[in-house]
């Protein structure tokens, strides 16, 4: 038997068993540490923002907010990586059966490689940046070697814990930190000796492809670019997580095509990639949608809704698109969005008779509203990176959003008229004023949602500082509700911090792999080649589609805006698409993936909450997912749609 458990089995008797506990506490303290640093985000963010509306200046007040979110990044990677929160394209690994010992073994010797020498150039970083005297550019004037600190200790961990979970496969029956949930029936890697040498063999590999590389003659551009590609897909797919994928095959790009130290390289981009104060509105809008996620102000949005739509063509199947949209606003967060609503409304849908079919598929198409509606984690990281305003992407992604969820609902009501046969038990009638006072339980989010989205088109807030007026928010009305105790508080700190550190060591990897994408020449090329083709725009948004369909398949929403826009923003520049309205694009095609096989991550979240296969809930999905084309044809004949809010807010002011 093998244990389910994420950590390694305790090795070495009583002394392994106190290392045991030395590392997990380790790894604890570090994500206690990330979690404070997320609180001081959230102060550091208030005050400057209201020493700006007092007209004092806070000099240096974005730069330590920067600093905070490199810390709360770093600090937190190691003891996300040891729960599992880190994200992989697991289809190889899941389908390895007896051999999934040898496939975890070639990703972990991979990530541990990635991270050792992530970890060495962190560490030296703070080191160099002391011996030359490096200080911050802004008013703080901040020597960079004390907050570079944090990246140094939170890789060392981050490399400690890979490390620490490859013993454990190699030495016990640990299978890592994605065990699965049914051991394989025999390990064909029940020896330890037959284990270190397929280590020793991954090992000579890497070396092999890093020796391969720089050994090319420097005319062998195209094949040197064909390498690239290929171990950028490999790694992908074969379950390195994706961070440190993105990371390794930079590392491969940059000794393949420029004479620059990638270790320095590395450093230098990660940091400036994760001490953005752009960046800090990301995990203070998880944190909002963790805390509406963990107190009863989500079950309350429901019991609101449900009087009003239960006459509606289709009747309480609305209560997903509606719940979705609503909680979308607050929330940011597809999973999160899903996740909540689900558990509200599919035992609710159940009991009533609903079709299965419709309360999965339904709830599956309308919980990617989250990476819509404002404020939406995907238009965050997008925004940061093609360096476009996140307030003016939010603005963008109303009407396109409000729209969509208008789409699913004709849908539902489409299907009423169709299938009248699927009987479902109708909710009593109530009176006006019954609704009414059913209503008031909306009143809480409805003022959240006011607040947020409210000063961000007023002016009154940036997107990060909407972010703060949120968290604030729901924290206040989750103690005058009386639903936030201090365990609540807490996960949604901790869980927060966790998902922060995954988004994060993705932009970070994205942003290294960025960089050497320009030396690659790849970007400039297909630009070349899409100039030369001379293709209209809407013929590249066609091509775009296809291609985000099909590469949705393989990776998450995140990880496939940070993964191609080195290639593919410099194509779209040169078709004169606006940047804003592209956006909105990559967004539909990205909520697309959320529920396409094999690595939906929608599908994922309602494979765990419903126990239902994976294919079951992929056809459950299909009529959403089409409902989505149909929005990218909309977006492109009517782009005002997307174009028409955030030009006439901009022309106000």
């Amino acid at each position: 038997m093998h244990p389910t458990s994420a950590q390694p089995a305790p090795r070495g008797g009583a002394a392994g068993g106190a290392l045991r506990r030395a590392m997990t506490g380790l790894y604890a303290i570090s994500g206690y540490g990330a979690s404070l640093a997320l609180v001081a985000i959230l102060c550091l963010v208030v005050a400057q923002m209201v020493t700006r509306w007092m007209g004092i200046l806070l000099p240096g007040g974005a730069n330590y907010a920067g600093y905070a979110m490199a810390t709360a990044s770093f600090l937190a990677m190691a003891d996300t990586f040891r729960r599992n929160e880190h994200i992989r394209v697991g289809m190889v690994v899941e389908r390895s059966g007896n051999v999934r010992r040898g496939v975890e073994i070639w990703c972990y010797t991979i990530a541990a490689a990635v991270a050792l020498f992530f970890a060495w150039y962190a560490v030296q970083t703070p080191i160099l940046s002391h011996r030359i005297n490096d200080v911050s550019q802004g008013q703080d004037g901040t020597p960079l070697w004390i907050p570079q600190i944090s990246m140094a200790v939170g890789a060392v961990l981050l490399a400690i814990a890979v490390l620490d979970h490859l013993a454990g496969i190699l030495f016990t029956d640990s299978l890592g930190v994605d065990a699965p949930a049914r051991p394989p029936l025999r390990d064909r890697l029940s020896s330890v000796r037959a284990r270190l040498v397929l280590f020793a063999a991954c090992a000579l590999i890497a070396y092999a492809a890093i020796r391969a590389m720089t050994g090319f003659d420097n005319d062998a551009v195209g094949l040197k670019i064909g390498v690239f590609l290929f171990v950028l897909f490999f790694l992908l797919g074969s379950g390195l997580w994706v961070g440190l994928a993105l990371m390794g095959v930079a590392y491969i790009g940059m000794i393949g095509f420029t004479p620059r130290n990638p270790g320095t390289s590395m450093s230098i981009t990660v940091w400036t990639s994760a001490s953005s104060w752009t960046l800090t509105s990301l995990p203070l809008f998880i944190w909002m949608g963790e805390i509406l996620y963990r107190t009863r102000l989500s079950e309350d949005m429901f019991r609101g809704l449900a009087p009003w739509l239960s006459r509606f063509p289709g009747g309480l199947l609305h209560s997903n698109v509606v719940g979705c949209t609503v909680f979308a606003a607050v929330s940011g967060s597809s999973a999160a969005t899903l996740t909540t609503v689900g558990k509200m409304s599919i035992p609710e849908l159940r009991k009533r008779g609903y079709p299965e079919f419709m309360i999965i598929g339904t709830l599956a198409g309308a919980a990617t509203l989250g990476l819509m509606i404002p404020p939406s984690l995907t238009l965050i990281v997008y925004g940061v990176t093609v360096k476009e305003s996140i307030t003016a992407l939010f603005m963008a992604g109303v009407i396109p959003g409000m729209v969509l969820a208008a789409m699913f609902m004709g849908y539902i009501a489409l299907w009423s008229y169709v299938f009248r046969r699927d009987k479902y038990a109708e909710e009593p009638k109530i009176s006006f004023i019954d609704k009414l006072r059913s209503s008031t339980l909306l009143i809480p989010v409805i003022l959240l949602i006011l607040v947020v989205i409210g000063s961000m088109y007023a002016g009154i807030a940036t997107a990060t500082e909407a972010a703060a007026f949120g968290v604030i928010g729901a924290l206040i009305l989750a103690t005058v509700q009386g639903s936030l105790t201090w365990e609540a508080f807490l996960q949604s700190l901790f869980g927060a911090t966790r998902t922060s550190a995954m988004i994060a060591l993705i932009l970070m990897g994205a942003a290294f792999l960025t960089l050497a994408m320009g030396f690659t020449g790849v970007p400039r090329a297909l630009a070349g080649m899409i100039a030369a083709m001379e293709l209209s725009p809407v013929a590249l948004i066609a091509a775009l589609t296809v291609f985000y369909i099909i590469i949705g398949m393989f990776l998450d929403g995140i990880s496939a805006v940070v993964l191609t826009m080195a290639i593919i923003e410099p194509m779209v520049r040169a078709a004169g698409i606006d940047l804003i309205w592209f956006g909105i694009f990559v967004v539909v095609v990205v909520e697309m993936a959320q529920i396409t096989p094999p690595v939906g991550f929608n599908l994922f979240v309602l494979q765990g909450m419903t126990k239902h296969d994976m294919s079951y809930i992929a056809k459950t999905a299909a009529p959403m997912f089409l409902i989505m084309v149909l929005m990218v044809a909309i977006l492109v004949v009517f782009p005002g749609l997307a174009t028409w809010l955030p030009e006439t807010v901009a022309a106000s002011r």
